[in-house]
Formats: structure tokens, sequence, C-alpha cells
């Protein structure tokens, strides 16, 4: 997997961006997991703020890992 390319100081968490931008039908990114609206969020995001989309777009790529695992 891709580091993610957000520079970061240290405070405030990375973006999770692995460059492999595409939304699906419920306008979430099938590389790092956000939905449109915390993209959008994320600029403007405290370090808290940020945590709390890091987790959710975690869970959300756990939860699809788990429908589409990956071929073999």
């Amino acid at each position: 997997m891709l580091a993610p390319h957000s520079a970061n100081d240290g405070q405030t968490p990375a973006s999770p961006c692995i460059r492999q931008c595409c939304l699906d039908d419920a306008d979430e990114c099938l590389g790092c997991g956000r939905t449109l609206e915390e993209i959008k969020a994320w600029h403007g995001a405290d370090a808290a703020g940020r945590a709390g989309i890091l987790d959710a777009a975690a869970a959300r790529r756990e939860a699809r890992a788990r429908r589409f695992p990956p071929a073999r």
C-alpha cells in the first residue's frame, strides 16, 4: 500500500489519500475509504476531526475488504 502523501507536522494526522481516487455509488473513495464530504472537510478539520475521519474511513475499508476479498 502507498503511504499517505500529505505533509504532516507531527501534531495533525496526515491525509490517508493513496492517490487511487475513485468514488463508488455511495460517494466513498475506493482508495482511502473517506466519503466525498470527509474529503472536502479534511483541510478544515482539526486533529480530533481528522482522527474521526480516519477511524470512519478505516472501518469502511475493512468492511469493503470483507465484502470483496482480494482475488487469489
